[in-house]
């Protein structure tokens, strides 16, 4: 089952610039890890300091063998400078998906 890992962290406003940076450098490396789809970063509009980095895995399995080999510490040392203090991951099981862009549900037969 796909999951999605959601991370949210403080960010100093002085270093915005540069963690972007690091994330986009980091996600170059996770580029084609087993299991690993795709990957989000967002800010908060309404508290620009609090960022969401969003990464979605083709199962809770591939992601935790990722997250527990020590090369990922190494993939993802660039980031932890700018970490202000908060930092949060939660494991969501994908359970139903919309794709505003993709064509519309064929309408069922009538009865």
């Amino acid at each position: 089952m796909t999951v999605r890992v959601v991370i949210t962290a403080t960010i100093d406003p002085a270093h915005h610039e540069a963690f972007e940076r690091a994330y986009l450098e980091v996600t170059a490396k996770v580029q084609g890890t087993p299991g690993h789809l795709r990957d989000e970063l967002l800010r908060d509009a309404a508290v620009p300091d609090r960022y969401c980095l969003l990464a979605e895995w083709e199962s809770e399995a591939l992601f935790r063998a990722w997250a527990d080999d020590p090369a990922h510490i190494a993939q993802s040392a660039a980031m932890y400078p700018y970490w202000a203090g908060t930092f949060q991951r939660r494991i969501y099981d994908v359970r139903a998906t919309l794709d505003s862009l993709g064509p519309a549900p064929a309408a069922s037969p009538s009865a």
